[in-house]
């Protein structure tokens, strides 16, 4: 069903690219003032406001950039200078791909304005409005509400992202510098010549466009319209909005909790039962999601997502970014050899290591140093790996003399010998790792443990052995290596699976948290244990305690809450701002060059500082 209505996408002729937003000569809104004359029309103008949504630097692959490279969930394995800033918040005001991230944003509200504008234009046409039923006047509202939703999504990651301050900042001041405000249909280039308004006035805007799509969506759609935005998801955003503003002023809490609750009432929406069914294609707009991206690659590439060819898990024709190891981490509870890994690894090493050579290495590495240890518990990598007490360089030495294979050297064919980026340790470290978050087999291709394909159809897949962890949600295990080769023209990287930007388990942890602040510890608990028994397959609505629910032995409730957020959202693009909302971005990131004083925003793009006057568009402050 999500097919039919991608389709209509195609017919509002408003897909550009981001670079020509400024040339209003060459913008391609809907042409005729006079278009807009039935609800078929008005459809076809809203579903071209959707189509904002599949900005390059937006969903279609590129936000997760900025969004995962700053948390330390992704690292970058290219060489691309574009890019590599974003990894170490090195990034400067001539940065490209912030340049397109900002253009792509106000594409997004400029195509929500056009079909907003036009739409209205129609209501007051008291002659057109005459000949619809009733029914039809419904929709006409409710397609208002949907622009205004995209639009305060767009003016939402906007004001997050290049914002002076988010309203959680303890030196957060309303008057501070926020975004251009644009609410009208773009006719001429005058009107995009205007300088920043205030932080108050830019969320002030934020809610006020959130709140009139509330008021107008309706709680559900028909299949003809499945993925398109709804009363709940309005309301979930305002709860997220005011989130932020709790920080400084705890009765802002209370505004979050009310539109959270009318989210869940509005939607009734449900987790699903299993954690995977959020990031494949067989399970999407389910009742966990309250609002995604929709892609489809049967009609045009510019629909479709193109996470394959940006973070892919393997780097032969696609993907240039892997999972932190650090972040992979956080979802290990210890090590411990057990005695049947051990007899499985010695003895059948080529499960683990195809080439017979290294499968060799890897029987011999773990008897020699780790037989000793069976059965002994330690919480790190670090701690697993001295166990062995001995010299690595010499028992390299050693098992390389022992093998006697021509050419053959421990520490030529393993550079990182005896640390955790060992291919050799890796695998040893991985297969004793204790009390493992299950969503880790979710969220990422784990090395001997996945499998891969490189056709189309997925036949022939092969073991995944890369040494590093792969980006795997909204990506298909079936890659393709050579596109021309299979026949498939035009698809170039494309894959169709929706990515759900918002959805069920973020928010109950975020109404988890408000519980909390406001004293309802067991409401607070309740929430966070339906997250963490959906993840570990137990019963969630059970009214008896489960293996896996809070402790208060764990710690401080709050950092639970960011940990079990961590390994629930990890990859989503939901992180960075959490953080900043917390203030952990103040520790957090230092280590990778953040500067807290600056990079809690980014740069006004130079570019556009140029074409709307360096004195009326200002910099923030440090770039």
């Amino acid at each position: 069903m999500k097919k039919i209505f991608i389709a209509l996408i195609l017919s509002s002729g408003v897909l550009t690219s981001c670079e020509d937003f400024f040339d209003i000569n060459n913008y391609s809104g809907i042409p005729s003032d006079g278009f807009v004359n039935s609800v078929e029309n008005a459809q076809s103008v809203v579903n071209g406001a959707y189509s904002g949504l599949y900005g390059l630097e937006l969903w279609r692959a590129e936000i997760y950039y900025y969004l995962d490279f700053a948390t330390n969930e992704l690292e970058y394995r290219h060489t691309d200078g574009n890019l590599i800033q974003l990894t170490n918040f090195g990034y400067t005001a001539d940065q490209a791909w912030i340049k397109n991230y900002w253009r792509c944003l106000y594409r997004l509200i400029a195509r929500a304005n056009d079909a907003c504008s036009k739409i209205w234009e129609m209501k007051q046409d008291t002659k057109i409005m005459s000949t619809l039923s009733e029914t039809d006047k419904i929709k006409i509202n409710q397609m208002i509400g949907e622009c205004n939703f995209l639009r305060a999504l767009g003016y939402y990651y906007l004001v997050r992202s290049f914002g002076d301050k988010l309203p959680s900042h303890p030196n957060y001041d309303p008057q501070g510098m926020g975004i251009p405000i644009v609410d009208s249909l773009l006719t001429e280039k005058d009107q995009l010549m205007i300088g920043r308004s205030s932080l108050k006035e830019s969320w002030d805007k934020v809610i006020r466009d959130f709140k009139t799509a509330y008021n107008f969506l309706p709680s559900s759609w028909d299949n003809s319209k499945l993925g398109a935005a709804t009363k709940g998801a309005a309301a979930g955003y305002l709860g997220q909005i005011y989130m932020y503003f709790g920080m400084n002023d705890p009765q802002a809490f209370n505004d979050a909790k009310y539109w959270f609750d009318e989210c869940m009432k509005a939607g009734n929406y449900k987790l699903t039962e299993d954690y995977a069914w959020n990031f494949d294609i067989d399970h999407e707009n389910n009742s966990e999601s309250i609002f995604e991206v929709q892609f489809d690659i049967s009609n045009n590439d510019e629909i479709s997502s193109y996470t394959w060819r940006r973070l892919g898990p393997e780097p032969k024709s696609w993907g240039v970014v892997n999972a932190s190891q650090e972040y992979v981490d956080k979802f290990s509870d210890g090590y411990r050899l057990d005695q049947d890994v051990y007899d499985d690894i010695k003895n059948n090493p080529k499960k683990y290591i195809s080439l017979t050579n290294p499968s060799k290495v890897l029987a011999l590495l773990i008897e020699y140093a780790y037989e000793a240890h069976i059965g002994e518990t330690v919480k790190t990598k670090d701690e697993f790996i001295n166990l062995y007490s001995g010299n690595w360089e010499l028992l390299a030495d050693q098992i390389t003399q022992e093998l006697s294979i021509p050419r053959f050297d421990v520490k030529q064919d393993d550079p990182n010998w005896g640390t955790e980026n060992s291919k050799y340790l890796k695998i040893i470290l991985q297969n004793s790792e204790q009390g493992t978050d299950p969503r880790i087999y979710d969220s990422f291709y784990i090395p001997n443990v996945d499998m891969i394909s490189n056709y189309w159809d997925g036949h022939d897949p092969y073991l995944y052995t890369t040494n590093y962890y792969g980006f795997k949600k909204y990506i298909p295990y079936n890659s393709v290596e050579s596109w021309a080769g299979q026949g498939l023209p035009g698809f170039e990287g494309n894959n169709s699976i929706n990515q759900r930007i918002f959805r069920l388990a973020e928010l109950y942890l975020l109404y988890s948290e408000i519980c909390y602040r406001q004293g309802n510890t067991i409401e607070a608990e309740n929430y966070l244990n339906k997250v963490r028994r959906r993840a570990w397959g137990e019963n969630i609505d059970s009214t008896t305690p489960q293996e896996h629910d809070y402790k208060p032995s764990e710690g401080d409730f709050i950092t639970i809450l960011v940990k079990e957020r961590e390994k629930e959202m990890c990859l989503e693009g939901t992180l960075l701002f959490d953080y900043m909302r917390l203030g952990l971005d103040k520790t957090l990131f230092i280590s990778r060059g953040y500067d807290p004083n600056k990079h809690h925003r980014l740069p006004i793009p130079l570019a556009e500082r140029q074409i709307v006057g360096m004195d009326i568009l200002k910099q923030n402050d440090g770039y």
